[in-house]
């Protein structure tokens, strides 16, 4: 349904030699005068002098008209640099030129997307991330102090992917900490050629946890991944791979293991008006011990505010099968988070 709505979008972008800007003509009648920012699956980025850049999904537009040269992706990875579409025909056909070269005619099924990120044309990265907190602070017959943070960055290129992040959990209670924990994120993938939904790479992870007993654990190891789905209603990437663990206690016996980490990762907006529906899984299987199974699990929703400042409602589950004696195995917490995306 998205390539037919793109296709359609695509079939009428055309030029007007006379126009002082670029036009989106709306299928309530309207008209937006600006500059188009790119054109995607399901979204036209538009730029305006009086409201900055919007993004308009692609339903509501009846067509585009473009005065300048654009930048276009095929269906099959090639790429077009300021090239000007300059008829369009009844049967699906759409001519394409440059200054000094002949027109070259193309099915509009064959056109991807209209003036796409630099990064997605081989040119450098793209980068983009989050930080978001929660704070509650209690006065009264207690004094009782929880903050919560959460932050993560990524590179993107055509090629490969760079990812850093991580959370913590700090609580005092009359100024005795009864929470105190973290985890650092990171790995490397890279994309192959001919299946760039593909990928393999490493992954370096760091924890800790005060009253888990855990001093410190290590994980290190390769991954293979896929991104089954990538669109705004669903994606759905998945990745496994063999992993070292070294785990340092301050009172339980140091340990280490060979085993299996997983990762599931799934977002969807089904709810609309700018909303996403997220699923965060991943998990640790020790092949010493079956038993000391790692699980964590936190669903959300995130909702924009303004800005790119956002909000979101989170739940989140750990389960570790190799909690020392008289820890318990599941810890459950629920948050409101405040954030910022770019």
């Amino acid at each position: 349904m998205m390539q037919k709505r793109t296709a359609l979008l695509l079939c009428s972008l055309a030029i007007s030699t006379g126009a002082s800007g670029d036009e989106l003509i709306m299928k309530n009648g309207s008209q937006l005068v600006g500059t188009l920012i790119r054109v995607e699956a399901d979204q036209v980025v538009f730029a305006t002098p009086f409201a900055g850049e919007l993004t308009i999904k692609q339903e509501n537009i009846e067509h585009i008209v473009a005065s300048d040269p654009v930048n276009l992706m095929m269906a099959d990875g090639t790429i077009y640099r300021d090239k000007k579409i300059v008829s369009n025909e009844t049967d699906g056909q759409v001519i394409v030129m440059a200054d000094g070269e002949a027109p070259l005619t193309y099915g509009i099924a064959e056109l991807a997307l209209v003036n796409p990120d630099p990064w997605k044309l081989g040119d450098g990265y793209d980068w983009f991330g989050d930080v978001s907190g929660a704070l509650e602070m209690e006065r009264g017959n207690s004094d009782t102090d929880e903050w919560d943070y959460k932050g993560s960055s990524t590179w993107r290129s055509l090629e490969d992917r760079y990812v850093i992040g991580g959370e913590g959990e700090l609580d005092k209670s009359n100024g005795d900490k009864t929470t105190d924990n973290w985890k650092i994120k990171s790995k490397y993938d890279r994309f192959f050629v001919e299946q760039p939904e593909d990928y393999y790479g490493v992954k370096l992870r760091f924890e800790y946890d005060k009253f888990q007993d855990l001093d410190l654990r290590t994980i290190l190891g390769p991954h293979i991944g896929r991104q089954f789905f990538d669109a705004p209603l669903f994606s759905l990437r998945a990745e496994v791979g063999p992993v070292w663990v070294d785990e340092q206690f301050n009172e339980a016996e140091d340990n280490d293991y060979p085993g299996a980490l997983w990762e599931v990762d799934v977002t969807s907006d089904i709810f609309g008006f700018g909303t996403s529906l997220y699923v965060i899984h991943d998990g640790i299987l020790n092949f010493d011990d079956t038993d000391e199974l790692v699980l964590n699990a936190t669903v959300g929703l995130k909702m924009p505010l303004i800005l790119g400042f956002e909000t979101a409602i989170e739940a989140k589950f750990e389960y570790d099968g190799g909690a020392v004696e008289d820890v318990d195995d599941m810890d459950e917490t629920y948050k409101l988070r405040i954030g910022y995306a770019w």
